[in-house]
């Protein structure tokens, strides 16, 4: 297994930035690292947080995934109004800059995006985006209602926001997961990114997750809701990595 630490320099960020990646080595027991996963962050969080608190590393050794982890400050994984694209970044140019450095080859039917919290809500945004890209994605305890979310910030003085999505207007419809899906309904099934999604009971995003449940049961995607006894913690997110990967196994 080889880890690297890593440095590059997106132009949709101007400014250099830290990804983590892990390459599975075993070549004789055919587990070559021939499916990618890209494992996003969540808000207080950076690249390194999935290595530090998860056995990702094990999982993605037993399973034979390229896992690639970005870092995304606290943007909510969107091209912010005022700042950095970061979601052309993680959706567009990142799967490139991977490609060229560490000989990455992405395949729809391979190629997986998960994350928890604001990494969830990222991972769901980018499947939904560009299912011709994701074959299937995993969002952990997400935030998943972003009109809510940025109200509540708003309301509770996190000024950062602002530069996000300007406070008077409407998350656009290119941010708003309901849409996304929506949109994303309209196409084949054999053309549809595959959702997973899990939340703990006690957790405070609860019912962000138990409405996009809702919306998602009334729509003709390959949908997964799980929800179980647990909080927004590095324990609970634990125990959502092994189903993921079974997700993303199972046959369409």
């Amino acid at each position: 297994m080889a880890h690297i630490s890593a440095t590059v320099f997106p132009k949709s960020l101007g400014f250099r930035t830290r990804i983590e990646v892990i390459i599975p080595q075993h070549p004789d027991s055919g587990l070559t690292g021939d499916k990618v996963l890209y494992l996003l962050h969540g808000l207080s969080d950076d690249s390194t947080a999935w290595m530090r608190n998860t056995r990702i590393e094990h999982y993605a050794e037993k399973r034979g995934y390229i896992v690639i982890m970005p870092e995304v400050q606290r943007s909510f994984y969107c091209d912010m109004k005022y700042g950095s694209q970061y979601f052309t970044y993680v959706s567009e140019e990142l799967p490139k800059l991977c490609e060229q450095l560490f000989n990455v080859t992405h395949s729809r039917e391979k190629t997986f995006v998960a994350g928890l919290s604001m990494g969830g809500y990222g991972a769901i945004k980018c499947a939904l985006s560009k299912p011709h890209f994701y074959s299937a994605c995993a969002g952990f305890s997400g935030a998943l209602d972003m009109e809510f979310r940025l109200e509540d910030a708003y309301n509770n003085g996190y000024k950062e926001v602002y530069a996000i999505m300007d406070k008077d207007e409407r998350v656009p419809d290119h941010s708003n997961l309901f849409k996304l899906a929506d949109k994303m309904a309209n196409l084949p099934k054999s053309e549809q990114a595959r959702v997973l999604v899990t939340c703990g009971e006690v957790d405070f995003l609860i019912d962000d997750n138990r409405k996009f449940n809702n919306h998602m049961k009334s729509l003709p995607i390959d949908y997964t809701y799980k929800e179980w006894e647990g909080n927004h913690d590095w324990n609970f997110w634990e125990e959502c990595l092994p189903l993921a990967f079974d997700f993303f196994e199972k046959k369409a």
